[in-house]
């Protein structure tokens, strides 16, 4: 696994989902879009 960040492009529903998440600091398994230039959905990780 890469430690690199990048910025890419997403939908509202993804960045509604990411908005929910960031004060309990639930982990987001994202799904990436064609030649990983989007995040396509993001779900909640159950542990």
């Amino acid at each position: 696994m890469s430690n690199t960040q990048n910025t890419l492009r997403t939908n509202y529903e993804v960045y509604r989902q990411a908005v929910k998440a960031y004060p309990q600091r639930t982990s987001l398994e994202l799904a990436l879009g064609v030649n990983d230039n989007s995040v396509e959905k993001a779900e909640p990780v159950n542990k």
